[in-house]
């Protein structure tokens, strides 16, 4: 397996790679054609992230030739603390807080939907399959199912629960799923939670890191982005994690940059460097051949 060695490889010696500036505080990334959609929790910051009631937050369009418009929602109703994307057929399925909204590419809202339960805070949102999403919960440590095409929602996995769930990769058999922890402990972890059985089946993988925020998959190797690194290796942003829970750092990104999110496209990997406000795109030939 050679996404250790490729990784390095290519930030030191790929081409240059592509990276943006965004608006402050973008949690994540979405390429769509040759535009790239970010959602921002907007100036406040990490401060007002999980109590404000301001719509802040934008949802937001970069293209080609370096413009960056900020998308307004039909609804007139905004966005407040948006932290996750996934795109469904036409739509951007957004999570912002104790809602989930649909929004074409737009910004025509399809449907919005708001979950009224107390402590209520989504913070991703995958793809399930052609109908259906999931969505973490990171107030209540659960997984939502949620129908594409209305919103409608119920609990995935109701028995689950794990404290600080955060970012999440689905796989056909399971979830890989990681915990943000405190600020001041190595207390974060990656876990494996099977679709079958009621979710009491959630096993740690790894533990030790710290403020892990994102997880991706690939090519079958899990990849984890945090703020302050495991403490085996605290520089280290970006890791990769065996099956047997060993941790080896990986050398893509500045070591000072925290990442907020991973995606992998299938062809390019790129990085939310939240407090940097930008992103960055390896190029494809980094991830060509990981598997091997």
């Amino acid at each position: 397996m050679k996404i250790l060695s490729l990784l390095v490889a290519c930030t030191v010696a790929c081409p240059a790679v592509a990276e943006r500036k965004l608006p402050p505080f973008t949690e994540a990334v979405l390429p769509i054609g040759n535009d790239i959609y970010a959602v921002s929790i907007g100036t406040g910051g990490p401060d007002e992230e999980f109590g404000s009631d301001a719509t802040n937050g934008g949802l937001y369009k970069l293209t080609p030739d370096g413009a960056t418009e900020e998308i307004k929602l039909s609804d007139g109703q905004g966005l407040r603390n948006p932290t996750g994307m996934v795109r469904s057929g036409n739509q951007i399925v957004i999570v912002d807080g104790n809602e989930i909204i649909s929004t074409a590419s737009d910004g025509t809202v399809n449907w919005r939907q708001a979950l009224g339960d107390d402590g209520v805070f989504l913070y991703d949102i995958e793809a399930f399959d052609e109908d259906t999403l999931l969505v973490s919960d990171f107030g209540r440590g659960a997984f939502l199912s949620v129908t594409a095409q209305t919103g409608q929602n119920q609990p995935y996995l109701v028995d689950l629960s794990i404290s600080g769930l955060a970012r999440f990769a689905v796989t056909e058999t399971g979830i890989y799923a990681v915990s943000w922890g405190s600020d001041d402990a190595w207390d974060s972890a990656l876990y494996w939670v099977p679709h079958s059985g009621n979710g009491d089946a959630a096993t740690v993988v790894s533990n030790g890191f710290g403020n892990l925020e994102s997880v991706e998959i690939v090519n079958d190797t899990v990849v984890v982005g945090g703020y302050r690194g495991h403490e085996g290796h605290p520089s280290a942003k970006l890791m990769r994690v065996e099956t047997d829970g060993t941790v080896h750092p990986l050398s893509a990104g500045s070591p000072s940059r925290g990442i907020s999110d991973i995606l992998f496209d299938g062809s390019s990997i790129w990085l939310t460097y939240f407090y940097d406000a930008s992103y960055a795109k390896l190029p494809s030939q980094a991830v060509q051949n990981l598997d091997q």
